[in-house]
């Protein structure tokens, strides 16, 4: 493509690798994203964190303004506002009703807009992050929210970057209605439910249209299935290296991987 009008990267396994701890960029990717905004090019971050969960990446990347689209799309906030300025709720009432009857052991956990997770005495806070408070079903089934997560024994690790066949086997038996829910199946006995039809496209779109840039003129970077709806929006899709089979085959090109600053690669081809 030519030069990029709008760069869009992934967070986990693309700026910074995998860890449920605080993993800081390199000095690589922080050089490659500054490089792009001095040129007068927007850098935005489309990931499936919540916003208090993305905050210091995005900070450790240098990222002061623009935009954010969290929570698999659900979310767009503006980091100069230091505010959420868009969002998609929905009623998890019905998909933690299916959830539950298909297997009673599932915990569940809502984002509770900036104030964290609110859960369930059985979801497993083994992971860092923001927790609100703890809740019997009924009330977290009555929160409205932009995610549902439901967590079940994982049968899989999230280093693998395959989908968790135990969550797989939970989110094909509760028959979650897909004219409502958008279903997103997780490595480690995750399952995150949002409204039907938002997608990490959907918030890389209206980030688009923000800064008046087409598609076409847009270059993306991910590494996993839930990049897959923006890859296909993108003008221009980057897969990084250790991305599995099914995201690399979706892209337009395969960079070297996160821990070879993959981003920082492909970007020197525009940004010096």
């Amino acid at each position: 493509m030519d030069c990029p009008k709008l760069v869009v990267v992934d967070l986990d396994g693309t700026v910074v690798g995998y860890d449920t701890a605080h993993v800081a960029p390199s000095p690589a990717i922080i050089k490659a994203l500054a490089s792009v905004r001095a040129a007068g090019v927007p850098v935005a971050i489309a990931t499936g964190r919540a916003v208090w969960g993305a905050l210091r990446t995005v900070t450790d990347l240098g990222l002061t303004d623009g935009l954010v689209s969290a929570t698999h799309g659900a979310v767009t906030y503006d980091l100069a506002r230091d505010q959420v300025i868009d969002e998609v709720l929905i009623d998890p009432a019905e998909a933690v009703e299916a959830l539950a009857r298909a297997d009673a052991s599932t915990a569940f956990a809502v984002e509770l807009r900036q104030r964290g997770w609110r859960h369930t005495a059985n979801f497993s806070r083994d992971f860092e992050s923001t927790w609100a408070d703890v809740v019997d079903v009924d009330t977290l089934a009555a929160t409205p929210t932009v995610r549902l997560a439901a967590r079940v024994e994982a049968t899989s690790s999230y280093g693998t970057r395959l989908r968790c066949p135990a969550a797989t086997r939970l989110a094909d038996s509760a028959r979650i209605d897909e004219s409502k829910f958008c279903v997103e199946v997780g490595f480690n006995g995750w399952i995150d439910i949002g409204a039907a039809g938002v997608t990490k496209a959907t918030g890389v779109a209206a980030i688009a249209a923000h800064y008046g840039v087409d598609p076409a003129d847009t270059i993306v970077f991910g590494d996993a299935a839930n990049d897959l709806p923006m890859f296909a929006w993108a003008g221009h899709s980057v897969a990084m290296g250790q991305a599995v089979g099914e995201v690399q085959e979706a892209a337009d090109e395969v960079a070297p991987s996160v821990y070879d600053d993959g981003v920082a690669v492909v970007l020197k081809r525009w940004f010096p």
